[in-house]
């Protein structure tokens, strides 16, 4: 989202201060107490500031409401995510080695498969196939499947974990698991977004073994 110049200044500000009021932020910005009240209604309008509070002065003069941002403005800040995470798993890898940040991802699939929907009396292969595309696309995956001859096949076309994953393969083991753990079978990867695949597939050969029935 791309601010006007003095409406920048002001989110700036008040990110800087964490409050401030009309004259403030008219010192601030260079700008008449008018001029600014204009600013500061398209940003209310937009959501991003909110004026919780009045500010009454000590002396005289009158009572002047107080400016704060909203939870919406954070998406105007950058942040990055996968470097940070980048640099934890390294950090993890160089400490614990290899081999443990590659049990720790497969601990964290365990705990994304428990989320997803046991599987119900009755329900058939493709029911739970769907079940399978629908979760995933939960956290984030753009998937489908389809059926051939010998095999269910499953498609990401793309992964939440993507960028991460390019320097940390480990990270590959998220869906496979979940697939694994949804079917109760062991998938084959054939196909990888990290290899330069234009998506990730996984096939799991025909009959799959699902407990069908209730625990």
């Amino acid at each position: 989202m791309e601010l006007h110049e003095t409406r920048q200044k002001i989110i700036e500000h008040l990110k800087e201060k964490d409050q401030a009021t009309v004259d403030e932020l008219a010192h601030v910005v260079n700008l008449t107490p008018m001029a600014v009240r204009y600013h500061l209604n398209v940003l209310q309008k937009d959501n991003l500031i909110t004026a919780p509070a009045v500010r009454r002065p000590t002396g005289r003069g009158r009572p002047q409401q107080v400016y704060q941002l909203t939870e919406a403005a954070d998406a105007l800040f950058p942040v990055d995510y996968f470097a940070l995470t980048d640099y934890l798993l390294e950090e993890l890898g160089e400490q614990l080695g290899e081999a443990a940040v590659g049990r720790l991802f497969n601990r964290i699939a365990e705990r994304l498969a428990q989320e997803a929907p046991p599987i119900k009396p009755g329900q058939s292969i493709e029911q739970r196939l769907n079940e399978v595309t629908c979760f995933l696309r939960q956290k984030g995956f753009v998937v489908d499947w389809e059926e051939d001859e010998n095999s269910y096949v499953i498609h990401a076309h793309s992964c939440p974990y993507r960028q991460v994953a390019r320097q940390h393969t480990q990270v590959c083991l998220l869906d496979k698991k979940i697939i694994g753990s949804m079917l109760a079978s062991q998938p084959t990867r054939t196909a990888c977004l990290t290899n330069g695949d234009s998506h990730c597939t996984y096939r799991v050969s025909k009959p799959i073994e699902l407990i069908l029935k209730a625990a």
